[in-house]
């Protein structure tokens, strides 16, 4: 539809009339101050923001979009630690051979959620410093461990890490303690058990981070699309009653082993150590070709930097 022609009143027809010279002037005179006055009104007489100091222009954050309680938060650069980790394969039947082991690293760093719980299902983790590894090396040959890989692994602040330790191959059950000491069942999916290590600052220290792991169960595959990833969070499943804490630096090593052997492999601890099919070993001092053994895997974890 076109637009409306605009209906002239007859006032101003007589506005715009012909006039004598004097007053066409006085009129134009009239008219230039006016629009510099407008001019210099609008220039000085309203404040408005710099474009560059537009809030929504600035480092938006997803916090940002939300209410805020309390003071503004302070911008900040989230830390890294990075990890170096080493497998060990054991003969299940030296196992009680690591008592050596366990009298060089000390239990008193590490914090649980229930100490009992920790052991019921079958863990045990010790704290010690890089001066120690040569001689925690020694005393694992002399158990009879040997090497099944190293990694390096990288946990941010707002990135939990996981580290994984076996897969589960069908949907089963898996036994374990809670932290309430009842014994429990988590139905679980094919998937993968992992041990997922967090990192949080710690107030006041500077190359110190507060280090939780704790055992998870996942599904195999991420997807890559954070919708899809979100969902398959939801279906994983946490062992909180075998989760532990600890405060570390670079140098600073943790030992995670098995507490105990019974070679149950339905369990959280069977699951989480034993290895299905065992592994070979040699004894150089005695005149025996290498055999197949029940095995359970050891862990270290050396924390090797710590980014501010």
């Amino acid at each position: 539809m076109p637009p409306t022609q605009p209906q002239i009143s007859p006032s101003f027809l007589a506005l715009t009339a012909p006039v004598g010279i004097a007053s066409l002037c006085r009129m134009r005179m009239g008219l230039c101050i006016m629009m510099w006055t407008g001019a210099l009104l609008g220039i000085g007489g309203c404040d408005r923001a710099p474009l560059d100091s537009d809030p929504t222009l600035g480092n938006v954050k997803i916090g940002d979009l939300g209410p805020r309680t309390g003071n503004p938060p302070q911008a900040k650069l989230l830390g890294t630690v990075n990890f170096e980790v080493y497998a060990l394969d054991l003969p299940a039947e030296n196992l009680d051979e690591l008592s050596a082991v366990w009298k060089v690293l000390s239990a008193k760093p590490i914090r649980t959620n229930s100490y009992t719980a920790f052991r019921e299902n079958g863990f045990r983790v010790r704290y010690g410093r890089l001066r120690m590894w040569q001689r925690v090396q020694n005393l694992l040959a002399e158990a009879g461990a040997q090497g099944a890989g190293t990694t390096s692994l990288l946990v941010s602040e707002d990135a939990p890490a996981d580290l994984p330790i076996a897969d589960v191959p069908a949907a089963r059950p898996i036994s374990f303690v809670g932290t309430d000491l009842s014994k429990q069942i988590a139905n679980v999916t094919a998937g993968v058990l992992s041990l997922r290590l967090r990192a949080e600052p710690v107030p006041g220290a500077r190359g110190v981070r507060k280090i939780i792991a704790y055992p998870v169960h996942s599904l195999p595959v991420s997807i890559g699309i954070p919708q899809l990833d979100a969902t398959t969070r939801q279906r994983e499943f946490y062992f909180a009653s075998a989760a532990f804490a600890t405060q570390m630096s670079p140098g600073d090593l943790v030992l995670l082993a098995p507490d105990h052997y019974t070679g149950e492999r339905d369990s959280l601890g069977g699951t989480f150590f034993i290895r299905p099919v065992g592994a070979i070993f040699a004894d150089p001092s005695r005149r025996k070709p290498p055999e197949r053994k029940p095995t359970v895997r050891i862990f270290v974890l050396i924390c090797t930097r710590v980014s501010e």
